[in-house]
């Protein structure tokens, strides 16, 4: 074991292209600061809950409803000026997450450089392993045979620092073409349930962006203890997410949630639709009524929030406390919310960075935030229109923050029109279309 161990730490490095000067960063012990002693006596004597949690159908076990995603840690520059993951801060946030109840933690092979696993894996050393269910995921793309498949499972082991994982999923599954060519047409698949045999693996599944033809496809191809879709109100429609809980549903398979607040969308509502959800529940924010809103579907046995900063960390885990559904008026009032957000037709990017990097230095993701913050905020005016002095307001006010958030560099006026990043987008969404639409605008603006 000690030699695996020694193995481990050097791959680490060379995942990390850190070299043997980082050893010592990369492995010291990470320091917990104690924020919430407080909390836990609270919770001890009875006088505050910790999250709700779900029993896993599989196994049993007690599953917190809210799950941590490990994709959008906190990020820090070096001294040398690359950017990492702010170590510290990230066990400051998992720490008080893990000590108010929350016991699922979400990685993969990829997540931020490769380095998400790396130090999850070391955070978590400081807990109970029983404590705790972590989740990974086998990256379909890099599968090419049956010894590579072994070789990433083993890698991922070691990178986490763990005997076994909890949950384990074949990563973004897109097409019955992945499926076969990684893991059917090579054996992979048979191995994986050799493993969960062992109990290396507690319990398999797959996270899933495509159609409904895909989805039926692998759900034939076995008894799967669960399945990581993409779920929230705006998607219940708009790609079928319905479909999707429904045949899981059917199929008595419990569903794990990703992107319940559509990458941030939900959270940052057009103020019509934050004014009606305000009116039915003053008390509860955007992000709140995304998170009941999926925790009220019975067969969702936990939902994943990608939590960066401590404020979304302690206001997630309040809307878990104590968790209630819907009730019928609330559900009532998320479909008048969403009716007013679709009105404003924001761009459906969840900021998963699939797309990215540009080959010509377009900032994605960022152009596609500034975009939608500054439509929900109402700040987008008619350039079609004759011009007003409020749409003269409201370009001076779009110029300004597009600016101040995107770069001249990696604006959307240096794309062209290649179409790379709209075939690795899991949204579907056609990029260059969109950030031709965008850059229209901004000219438009621009000599206004």
């Amino acid at each position: 074991m000690e030699d695996n161990k020694k193995i481990s730490r050097r791959n680490a490095l060379k995942y990390m292209g850190l070299g043997i000067l980082g050893v010592a960063g990369i492995y010291s012990a990470i320091r917990f600061t104690p924020l919430n002693d407080k909390i836990k006596d609270a919770i001890k004597k009875g006088k505050i809950k910790p999250v709700s949690t779900r029993k896993d159908r599989v196994l049993g076990s007690e599953v917190s409803m809210l799950a941590f995603g490990c994709m959008r840690l906190p990020m820090m520059k070096t001294a040398e000026g690359t950017t990492v993951i702010n170590r510290e801060l990230s066990a400051q946030l998992i720490q008080y997450a893990y000590d108010n109840g929350v016991n699922y933690f979400d990685t993969a092979y990829n997540y931020l450089n490769g380095e998400s696993e790396l130090v999850v894996g070391e955070i978590l050393k400081a807990f109970p392993r029983e404590s705790f269910h972590l989740a990974t995921k086998m990256p379909t793309w890099l599968v090419t045979g049956l010894d590579k498949g072994k070789e990433l499972f083993q890698e991922q082991l070691d990178k986490c620092q763990v005997e076994y994982f909890d949950f384990y999923l074949l990563h973004a599954l897109g097409s019955i073409e992945d499926y076969d060519r990684a893991y059917k047409n090579t054996g992979v698949i048979e191995y994986l349930k050799e493993e969960k045999a062992k109990g290396r693996i507690k319990r398999l599944g797959f996270s899933f962006h495509s159609n409904a033809q895909t989805m039926d496809y692998l759900l034939q191809q076995y008894d799967w203890d669960f399945v990581m879709i993409q779920l929230n109100y705006l998607d219940w429609e708009a790609q079928n997410a319905k479909y999707m809980y429904g045949q899981l549903e059917k199929r008595n398979i419990q569903c794990l949630v990703m992107e319940p607040l559509r990458g941030g969308a939900l959270a940052t509502l057009n103020p019509e639709a934050v004014s009606i959800l305000k009116e039915a529940n003053p008390d509860l924010t955007p992000a709140g009524w995304a998170f009941r809103w999926a925790g009220s579907l019975p067969n969702v046995l936990t939902i994943l929030s990608g939590m960066n900063v401590m404020s979304h960390v302690e206001e997630n885990i309040n809307t878990f406390r104590n968790f209630k559904p819907l009730t019928s008026s609330e559900q009532e009032a998320v479909s008048k919310a969403l009716a007013a957000y679709k009105k404003v037709s924001p761009v459906p990017c969840t900021g998963c960075a699939y797309c990215m990097p540009c080959n010509f230095g377009v900032d994605i993701p960022a152009v596609f935030a500034a975009y939608n913050e500054l439509i929900a905020e109402g700040n987008v005016p008619d350039v079609k229109s004759a011009w007003t002095e409020e749409s003269s307001r409201k370009k001076d006010i779009f110029l300004t923050r597009y600016n101040q958030s995107v770069s001249e560099p990696a604006q959307a006026h240096h794309c062209t029109q290649c179409g790379k990043c709209k075939t690795m987008c899991p949204q579907e969404i056609d990029i260059p279309a969109e950030l031709a639409r965008i850059n229209e605008m901004v000219q438009e603006m621009s000599w206004r």
